[in-house]
């Protein structure tokens, strides 16, 4: 409420979570499949929150773009990549997706796994991270968006 009544309007407020950023994009219509996993790996000052802020995503120039690294696929191992896949695939169920979606994730120093956003429609130019992802499992983009227009096709039509 101390939010709300400062800037005079409604406000959702998210605890932050320390720890590893994951995302992954989920392709299908009644049986998700999964793509590779990218991890956003942070290299910014000391005091500086772990997160993709506007200026991470946009400012090109800025310290929080440059340490803010995508690398797919992840370096993870058999544990941590079972419990990605497996919190990107309940989201994007549990959430009613069809066709693709991008799943952002965090990773406590517990283990446990947080659900920062499901995006049911994340970019797809040939240089964003779904993209990269269809590239990093051996798919062309190309193949790539037939995929997306081929599950289109299946969910509107059937075929």
């Amino acid at each position: 409420s101390e939010i709300s009544e400062m800037y005079g309007e409604k406000a959702l407020v998210e605890e932050y979570i320390d720890g590893r950023e994951f995302n992954m994009t989920v392709m299908g219509n009644n049986i998700p499949t999964t793509l590779p996993i990218s991890e956003i790996c942070f290299s910014l000052p000391e005091d500086t929150p772990k997160i993709l802020s506007y200026e991470a995503k946009w400012e090109t120039e800025s310290i929080y773009y440059k340490g803010t690294t995508p690398r797919c696929p992840a370096d993870v191992d058999t544990d941590t990549g079972r419990a990605v896949t497996k919190t990107g695939r309940k989201a994007y169920t549990v959430t009613g997706c069809s066709g693709y979606a991008r799943i952002d994730m965090r990773m406590d120093e517990h283990g446990n796994m947080y659900v920062l956003e499901v995006n049911p429609n994340p970019d797809i130019s040939p240089d964003a991270g779904a993209a990269i992802q269809a590239a990093a499992s051996g798919m062309s983009y190309n193949d790539f968006i037939q995929n997306i227009m081929q599950l289109a096709m299946e969910r509107d039509f059937g075929y």
